[in-house]
């Protein structure tokens, strides 16, 4: 809760915010990407079925890594035993720009057609 609320804060002080998540925190019990969104944050999940993103990093300004085991919510902050490094040393940072920008275009709406009930593409 507090992330997002400081996500939100930033937000309303005009920062880009962007955020890829996977699919399940879109609709998970406790998740803040509802409150991103309805705020006007661009939050893009993962929209491959096959693939489940795993990813746990956050860049800032484009050149501030947050990266390590943390999940990113209120229980593994309070019960889990997890890591965390940040670093602003450029060739640790740019391969993680470089993944965020391949997630980003990878998981665009506009790249991906609508399925219909029995799965298949619309054409």
């Amino acid at each position: 809760m507090e992330l997002s609320r400081a996500i939100l804060l930033l937000h309303k002080r005009g920062v880009v915010v962007r955020v890829v998540t996977d699919r399940d925190y879109m609709t998970i019990t406790g998740s803040q990407i509802g409150a991103l969104r309805k705020a006007g944050i661009c939050v893009r999940h993962e929209m491959s079925k096959a693939v489940h993103m795993h990813h746990k990093f956050a860049l800032v300004d484009g050149r501030k890594l947050i990266t390590g085991s943390l999940n990113w919510t209120l229980t593994a902050v309070q019960s889990n035993k997890e890591n965390i490094m940040v670093t602003e040393e450029p060739e640790l940072v740019r391969p993680y720009q470089q993944e965020f920008q391949k997630l980003w275009e990878a998981n665009d709406p506009a790249n991906h057609k609508p399925q219909t009930t029995n799965g298949q593409q619309n054409r």
